[in-house]
């Protein structure tokens, strides 16, 4: 019985976190879509009120609010693109982390 619970902890423990992780980055997901939706907003804002701002995209990144709940956003410009990372917040016990890419068009 020793023996069959050693070889269980071997082989499902590791799987087991693995998938833990895969699960908390999935979910991070939801974060990184969440700063597009915001990146939208901020756009659609500035393209009603100054056409030229809105072709700025770090005054459109630096007015969304980066905190979204569980996860910290962060926003790169780079070119005609903006990166949206989605981290979670250790103190609230959320660890995952996820990357996407938002355009303007």
């Amino acid at each position: 019985m020793l023996v069959l619970l050693g070889v269980l902890s071997v082989v499902a423990v590791p799987q087991f976190m693995e998938l833990k992780r895969e699960a908390e980055n999935r979910a991070a997901l939801q974060a990184v879509m969440e700063g597009k939706n915001r990146l939208t907003s901020q756009f659609a804002i500035k393209l009603m009120t100054s056409e030229e701002e809105a072709n700025d995209l770090a005054a459109i990144a630096a007015a969304v609010n980066p905190d979204a709940g569980d996860y910290t956003l962060s926003f790169a410009v780079a070119g005609s693109d903006v990166e949206v990372t989605a981290t979670g917040v250790p103190e609230r016990g959320v660890f995952g982390t996820a990357k996407g890419k938002w355009r303007n068009r």
